[in-house]
């Protein structure tokens, strides 16, 4: 995607995955389990039209969210995003590899299992 106007591109977010942490459980001398940042991007909200809304509450996931960002080769649907206090698994990534273009991602809200 070409067009979108990046002074929309106001909020920051953080790409990483789930997984040790530098700190140490006390008790059982074990790395404690956590979101680990990778690297943030500036991104955008993107607006859902209605079909899409539909589409996404007939798969039953009504915790979506999509953002906008600059495309970057490192986002992929392996990784976890932060946005605030609030985890995401990226469902999709709708890429476009041309010169100055965008990405869509579609973010689901993560449940943590265990």
């Amino acid at each position: 995607m070409k067009t979108y106007d990046v002074s929309r591109m106001k909020h920051r977010c953080q790409f990483g995955v789930y997984g040790d942490s530098d700190e140490i459980n006390p008790n059982t001398g074990v790395p404690i389990q956590q979101f680990v940042p990778q690297f943030s991007l500036w991104f955008g909200e993107y607006s859902q039209t209605i079909n899409q809304q539909i589409t996404l509450t007939g798969d039953n996931l009504t915790d979506t969210k999509m953002i906008m960002v600059r495309h970057n080769e490192q986002v992929n649907q392996q990784q976890l995003v932060k946005i605030g206090d609030t985890l995401y698994r990226v469902s999709n990534v709708a890429d476009d590899d041309e010169i100055n273009s965008f990405d869509v991602i579609t973010l689901v809200r993560y449940q943590k299992h265990g």
